[in-house]
């Protein structure tokens, strides 16, 4: 009876045990765009706009708000890169199950600073526009609105939605040119 017992005990010690195999690692291509939209998650972010895979040269850009390790990402340009994109064991509740870590950058491309893009300045009531210093995406990318600075105002004071149309300045301030 005993050696059942102890054999019934092996068996679940050994069953309870993970194995590393959990821990899956895999390289990716990825497609990162010429400029960063906004996002909500536990807070409010600027999000990478990707492309993976079969996505690559489409029309379809999705939001990553991880941040790649090792890239140095500057805007007005569109990256082709090599990501390793590994499993986190226990990540904590508010962050990401993946971690993606630069391998290569395969080429960029610079964009031409007048096209033209949208970014998303108000999503549900919540806005991404700051005040502090003027106006600002998230405190961090400036805002130069040129002729449109009421129109923003009162949009996003009165709509729960807000969308930008934007080109590139020099200095990679962002100049507003239209309000959706």
């Amino acid at each position: 009876m005993r050696a059942k017992i102890l054999l019934l005990m092996i068996v679940g010690i050994l069953f309870s045990c993970s194995s590393d195999d959990d821990h899956q690692t895999k390289i990716i291509n990825m497609r990162v765009n010429h400029y960063q939209n906004t996002g909500m998650g536990e807070g409010l972010f600027l999000t990478f706009l990707v492309q993976e895979g079969n996505a690559i040269g489409t029309d379809n850009w999705t939001k990553l708000y991880n941040t790649i390790e090792g890239f140095d990402y500057k805007p007005g340009k569109i990256y082709d890169l090599s990501v390793v994109v590994e499993q986190v064991k226990n990540p904590p509740q508010d962050a990401s199950s993946l971690k993606y870590t630069l391998k290569e950058i395969i080429s960029t491309q610079d964009v031409d600073p007048e096209i033209l893009f949208d970014i998303d300045l108000k999503t549900n009531g919540q806005s991404f526009v700051t005040t502090n210093s003027g106006y600002e995406l998230l405190n961090q990318i400036e805002i130069d609105c040129n002729t449109l600075c009421d129109a923003l105002n009162a949009a996003l004071e009165n709509k729960d939605f807000v969308v930008g149309t934007f080109k590139r300045l020099p200095n990679n301030d962002l100049q507003l040119v239209e309000l959706k």
